[in-house]
């Protein structure tokens, strides 16, 4: 089941980078061919390329999309490797579940203070808080990386 919500989520970042895709091209086109530039497309192109990596990073996750380094493989045992494994998990779980914290405070001090882009006046809070949700489904699939690392 979670993999499928993981799997929507990047398929949403994925929509989004092809809408993405679309505005920069017609961005390009009014400003160059019309002579008449669309001014919020800055501004959109950065929310979204925010919202297209923390879409995919619990996805990457789970499937093992992201960069391994195995460094300590040929130096280590079987049982000593599993024990490495849990605690790098366990660490990362740890640091992600900070970052989500953190972020998820600053995206409600963000919403008491109104805070929003400069020329479209988009709210920033929303983007926030779904960085905070994707860092914390991140730590989930850490810890759960942790837990069949160690029960293998």
């Amino acid at each position: 089941m979670l993999d499928r919500a993981f799997r929507a989520l990047a398929l949403g970042g994925g929509a989004l980078l092809l809408g993405l895709m679309g505005l920069i091209a017609f961005d390009v086109v009014m400003r160059y061919v019309l002579r008449l530039p669309f001014l919020g497309a800055y501004e959109l192109t950065e929310l979204g390329m925010a919202m297209i990596v923390f879409l995919g990073l619990p996805y990457c996750a789970a499937s093992g999309g992201h960069v391994a380094v195995d460094v300590l493989g040929p130096l280590l045992d079987r049982p000593g490797m599993r024990w490495v494994t849990v605690l790098v998990h366990l660490a990362g779980a740890a640091l992600t579940a900070v970052m989500a914290w953190e972020t998820f405070q600053y995206a409600l001090g963000s919403r008491e203070r109104g805070e929003a882009s400069q020329m479209l006046t988009i709210a920033q809070w929303p983007f926030e808080t779904m960085a905070a949700v994707s860092m914390a489904l991140f730590c989930l699939v850490l810890l759960l990386q942790a837990w069949k690392a160690l029960r293998a």
